[in-house]
């Protein structure tokens, strides 16, 4: 047993130790948590950035694919399919070689030197590779499978794009990839990067393992790592931080130095108070420590870089640094009478009263929200709690991080994800509008153009009928004529030289029954409209009326003869507008045979004897699209069509601008 006289300074040197250990391990452990954040975000933006240049090197080999399939789908088998397959190589050089695979053998392949093999082999019959030709055939979608060893040779991964000839399966359109020059092109070779290291696993479906390809070795449990789900394909690629355990290493030094400072201060203490003779003058002295050890860790909390914050479990503040007060705007003496919730704003209280108590309750949680100052300014933050105890109560012990800039970088990027895919859609109206204008001029131009040259052979050698061939010249020129207008009519559709306002749907529908006056009298037809769920709109005046009139003229047009013609016209609320609908008990038509061209230009589905060149609904889903919206059709033979068009408001479209 210790002596009244060594008791208290043994008591005063443990005590001060387990003080100070706490205190200093604790300071560890929230600098720990603060460089795990920063290293495992690190890893997380560098695993979404090689995540897109596996997206842009997939998506660059889908290019020849797909142009290939086109091909094939539009003008059948190419005849020269080795000049085509060169060109197609020649654009993606990432690409070794292209295949032709009709039912599930592949025809064409080129380059032939060296993959002469290849030329026959049944894909689907390979019971171990033809998973992703599957995938690819059900998906009715591209899919890039393998790794695989070829017939021909050596080790690649294949993208097919299946091919469908008039609603039936015919084939795949592929691309062959070499695996070291996949791995080269994406850089996740071992090497290529000093402070990260790859893995590519392929994941069989059946059973669900994993089967890697690189020489980096498996993924150890433990392990920090970001798995990247390979869209469109049948990967994974994990990527792992060559360095692992650095932070951990680093607070056990820092632990270890504390656990050194807390000992040396200890044993100090229990020498001073050991001193009997020298009592008064070691009071003095201990109250003078206490203080600079207080002054010290206040000096230690308040050169924190977020905040830090102290309260027990009446939600008291017990303890907090002066970054609080500096960036609340509140004085210390306002701290002591807050409550927590006071510093957040209304509509996340629930959720920060609920964090607190997961503390209480489980020891620790982290919660973003907003810090609300004294001056009203909302600030992002995370804050983190954990639970502690002292002299025999329990606290919450946390910090807050400043988020402002990751939390604007985030809304940064959805920004620009939000403009990069209305980039992507005008650029694809801009294509579409390009293929329509090389269809029209490849097929409409070529008769009447070679019927003007074949009548002016005729002109230089038949003279009596100079006449009759001037009237035809002039016949097959004003045909020329309306084509080139039709074009310019639908292309100009997609440019919008007028000023959007608000137009009342019912006077835009009274304008066209009067133009329409004569057809409908004569058709005997009754149209019928609603526009109570959605009166107006804020568009294109010119644009909403020619979408009514040929809508409306359509369905007078192709009517069931004998049986009285009933037209619905209505507008409905949906997420982003309205939706304005057109509804016929006509003739209807066949989507299952048409569906896919039914918006085509010169397309038309009724009976030669009605009239019309086919540019109606092209030039309605030209101006739908130009405004952002979209164009739907229900339809059966013999039960009418029913037309959705849907509309955004003013807001959802500028910001898809």
């Amino acid at each position: 047993m210790l002596s009244h006289k060594f008791r208290k300074p043994v008591f005063v040197g443990v005590g001060m130790f387990l003080v100070l250990l706490a205190l200093t391990q604790l300071l560890v452990y929230f600098w720990y948590q603060s460089a795990r954040y920063a290293e495992i975000r690190r890893l997380t933006t560098h695993a979404n950035a090689k995540k897109e240049r596996l997206h842009i090197t997939l998506t660059n080999s889908l290019s020849s694919t797909r142009t290939l399939a086109f091909i094939v789908e539009e003008y059948g088998v190419p005849r020269d399919f080795d000049r085509l397959g060169e060109k197609l190589l020649k654009a993606n050089p990432l690409v070794d070689a292209i295949e032709l695979v009709q039912g599930g053998v592949i025809t064409h392949i080129f380059p032939i030197e060296g993959n002469e093999s290849a030329i026959g082999y049944n894909i689907l019959s390979d019971t171990i590779s033809h998973s992703g030709a599957l995938v690819a055939m059900r998906t009715k979608d591209f899919f890039f499978a393998g790794p695989v060893k070829l017939k021909q040779g050596g080790v690649a991964v294949i993208g097919r794009q299946p091919i469908y000839i008039e609603g039936k399966f015919w084939g795949f359109a592929a691309v062959l990839i070499r695996l070291s020059n996949f791995i080269e092109a994406t850089n996740i070779d071992a090497g290529s990067n000093p402070d990260f290291r790859y893995q590519l696993a392929r994941v069989h479906r059946e059973t669900g393992s994993e089967e890697f390809f690189l020489p980096s070795g498996d993924i150890q449990k433990g392990d920090d790592v970001a798995m990247i789900e390979v869209p469109n394909s049948e990967w994974r690629l994990y990527v792992t931080p060559l360095k692992q355990n650095e932070v951990y290493n680093h607070a056990r030094l820092l632990a270890g130095l504390g656990l050194l400072f807390s000992a040396v201060v200890s044993a100090f203490s229990w020498y001073m108070a050991a001193q009997p003779e020298k009592l008064k003058r070691l009071v003095n002295e201990r109250t003078g420590q206490l203080t600079t050890e207080k002054e010290l860790s206040d000096s230690i909390i308040n050169s924190l870089p977020g905040l830090f914050y102290l309260y027990d479990e009446n939600l008291k503040f017990y303890r907090w640094n002066k970054n609080l007060e500096t960036v609340s705007g509140y004085s210390a003496k306002e701290i002591s009478d807050m409550h927590p919730l006071d510093f957040i704003e209304s509509n996340e209280k629930e959720l920060m009263r609920e964090g607190i108590a997961t503390v209480f309750d489980q020891g620790s949680t982290a919660v973003e929200a907003h810090l609300y100052t004294k001056n009203k300014e909302k600030i992002s933050y995370y804050f983190t709690g954990n639970a502690t105890t002292f002299g025999g109560r329990t606290y919450l012990m946390g910090m807050g991080i400043d988020i402002t800039e990751r939390v604007k970088a985030e809304k940064d990027i959805q920004d620009l994800n939000v403009r990069l895919q209305a980039t992507v859609e005008q650029l694809q109206a801009r294509n579409n509008d390009l293929q329509l204008f090389s269809y029209v001029v490849s097929h409409n131009l070529r008769s009447p153009i070679a019927r003007i040259l074949g009548l002016a052979s005729i002109f230089q050698h038949e003279a009596n009928d100079q006449a009759m061939i001037v009237e035809k010249i002039t016949e097959a020129t004003q045909q020329l004529d309306d084509i080139i207008k039709d074009i310019s009519t639908i292309i100009s559709a997609r440019n919008i030289n007028e000023k959007y306002e608000h137009v009342l749907f019912d006077n835009a529908l009274t304008g066209i029954l009067k133009l329409l006056n004569d057809e409908i009298q004569r058709s005997n037809a009754e149209v019928l409209a609603d526009f109570s769920a959605a009166p107006d709109i804020f568009t294109v005046k010119s644009y909403l009326n020619s979408m009514l009139y040929n809508l409306l003229s359509n369905a007078i047009k192709y009517r069931k003869p004998n049986i009285p013609l009933q037209i619905s016209i209505k507008t409905t609320i949906y997420e982003h507008g309205v939706c304005l609908t057109v509804q016929d008990n006509g003739i209807g038509i066949d989507l299952v045979k048409n569906g896919g061209k039914i918006f085509g230009l010169y397309k038309r589905f009724g009976p030669e004897s009605i009239p019309g060149k086919g540019i109606g609904l092209c030039l309605v889903k030209n101006q739908v699209e130009s405004l952002n919206g979209k164009i739907e059709v229900n339809s059966k033979p013999g039960e009418g069509s029913t037309f959705y068009i849907y509309l955004q408001k003013e807001h959802e479209r500028s910001e898809r601008k």
